[in-house]
């Protein structure tokens, strides 16, 4: 089923209505019955759309030097064009794989390297 998006514009003038008087009413005013609250547990288990389906996360590139193993970069480029795509669909489901851990802070050191 496609997904029709309306802006405020489209909507009729009853609709118009509806959603200024929600927008002026409380918290407490407006009945919520129909989506229970979540417990911390469901809330826990939540991941980013982003994270889950590709489609819906186009992700800003950049531009690093990294440096590989031989042999790991000679692997993925065995499977012909399309390498550094592949390895970042690897660093990627590793990334979901682990999502749910904090990440360390960087440690800094005050020597020079």
């Amino acid at each position: 089923m496609p997904i029709v998006r309306k802006t405020v514009k489209e909507l009729s003038s009853a609709n118009e209505k509806k959603l200024k008087a929600l927008a002026n009413a409380s918290d407490s005013e407006i009945d919520t019955s129909d989506m229970p609250a979540l417990s911390a547990e469901q809330l826990a288990c939540f991941m980013p759309a982003k994270l889950l389906n590709r489609s819906l996360y186009r992700p800003v590139k950049v531009p690093v030097k990294v440096n590989y193993d031989a042999d790991i970069l000679e692997w993925f480029k065995s499977f012909g064009k399309g390498y550094q795509t592949r390895m970042n669909s690897a660093l990627r489901e590793y990334m979901v794989a682990n999502c749910l851990r904090e990440p360390k802070p960087p440690e800094y050191s005050s020597k020079k390297i």
